[in-house]
């Protein structure tokens, strides 16, 4: 259980306590590359809960925002978009909605939707400017910094610059947001009485099920699967128009379209598939140890047995893989191209990153792979030569065709096909 200072409730049914999952420690933040491996660290503690009573997944006392804003101006993120053109159809066909509508976006993240609604001949398009709308000065900040900015203090401002729209679009920012019900409150307020807000959020199904505990990310304090996303609304006064579940090899894409009305009540999940959504989360958390077990086996087996083991892509998923595992014992280096990462170290680990030369030169015997699936053909395919000197590429993500055996059977054992 949580500890008894306070009772910690979950974010929407504010009167429902959360139970703790799992409790990881003091973990470092993603993003905060070392310029040297004896720089000093900072570390929060990560504890991962669910309220019984909604079936959410959530961190309940996340990193402050001022510390998860990259040192960096280089780090982007990417989200998947096959569904945009789809998506933006459907929201077309919304009853009230010409080509006189206002479309707002929230982030950088809504650019690319944005440009699509331009392209369909809406030129009513606006978007949050971080430095002229919330007077966040600092450049390079994420999501972060704009979910901790949208106030009811920079309400006013956005509206007197900006109007009510019609359609307000918001991908990827919600499962970052620190206090949800405000985050609401505010979107609510940019919209006309009879406006939409687009919200998209990954689907963490998957992840919870199989058991990859890469999904634990500093950054996301809600961990939504269809039930709980498509619930959440309620809690809010926002009544769900259009639900979408577009699917992706590793993490699915939710789509809400939602508005505001008064006569919504909070909905409490059918018995049959709140049970299911703690029962996953439940196994998630009890199987942490002895998958991380099995995971060292395969590591410290493969180097005694066979050589060097690499780890290729220097991002948040492949740090917390090897962190939440303790593998940094048993990795001679991180691999990533970014010109602007080579010869930094990574976060917890404290393992150098470096161009792929090193396949060859430093004679890895082992490659393991923290990519999306074009990505991963890109880098198998460039590195041929690595492949021919008796190298090995394998995966830790189970959904990858080179899936560590381990991940590989966690996935087939959870329902889901490769």
């Amino acid at each position: 259980m949580l500890p008894s200072r306070k009772t910690v409730t979950d974010y929407f049914a504010r009167t429902e306590p959360v139970v703790e999952l799992l409790d990881l420690g003091p973990q470092p933040i993603c993003n905060r590359f070392l310029q040297n491996p004896r720089e000093n660290e900072y570390v929060y503690p990560m504890k991962l809960n669910i309220c019984e009573a909604t079936g959410l997944v959530q961190i309940n006392d996340p990193v402050p925002a001022s510390e998860l804003a990259p040192r960096f101006n280089w780090i982007t993120y990417n989200e998947p978009e096959a569904h945009l053109d789809d998506l933006v159809e459907n929201i077309i066909a919304l009853p009230g909605l010409n080509h006189d509508a206002k479309i707002g976006g929230v982030s950088f993240k809504d650019d690319s939707t944005l440009e699509r609604f331009n392209k369909k001949g809406f030129k009513n398009i606006w978007r949050i400017d971080p430095k002229e709308d919330l007077g966040i000065a600092q450049t390079g900040i994420g999501i972060e910094t704009i979910q901790a900015y949208l106030t009811t203090d920079n309400l006013k401002k956005i509206i007197s610059r900006r109007g009510k729209s019609d359609v307000l679009i918001v991908r990827h920012i919600l499962e970052h947001a620190h206090d949800p019900l405000q985050f609401w409150e505010v979107l609510k307020d940019l919209i006309k009485p009879s406006g939409y807000i687009v919200f998209e959020v990954p689907d963490c199904t998957q992840a919870i099920a199989i058991c990859d505990y890469t999904t634990i990310w500093e950054e996301h304090t809600l961990y939504f699967t269809p039930a709980t996303f498509k619930n959440c609304f309620s809690y809010n006064q926002l009544s769900l128009k259009w639900y979408k579940n577009y699917p992706y090899p590793f993490e699915n894409s939710l789509i809400a379209i939602v508005q505001p009305s008064e006569n919504i009540q909070p909905q409490v999940l059918q018995d049959k598939i709140l049970q299911s959504e703690v029962l996953r989360a439940k196994n998630f958390a009890k199987n942490l140890e002895v998958y991380k077990e099995k995971i060292q086996n395969f590591f410290r087996e493969f180097k005694e047995q066979n050589g060097k083991i690499a780890l290729f892509g220097a991002g948040h998923l492949a740090c917390t893989f090897v962190n939440i595992f303790g593998l940094k014992g048993y990795i001679e280096c991180f691999i990533d191209d970014h010109p602007q990462k080579n010869g930094l170290f990574m976060p917890g680990s404290k393992l150098e990153i470096k161009g792929s030369r090193v396949l060859i030169d430093d004679n890895i015997k082992l490659c393991v792979l923290s990519l999306n699936p074009l990505s991963e053909k890109k880098v198998i395919a460039n590195n041929q030569s690595f492949v021919k000197q008796g190298g090995e590429f394998t995966s830790i993500f189970g959904g990858s065709s080179c899936a560590l055996e381990i991940l590989r059977s966690n996935r087939k054992e959870a329902g889901y096909a490769n």
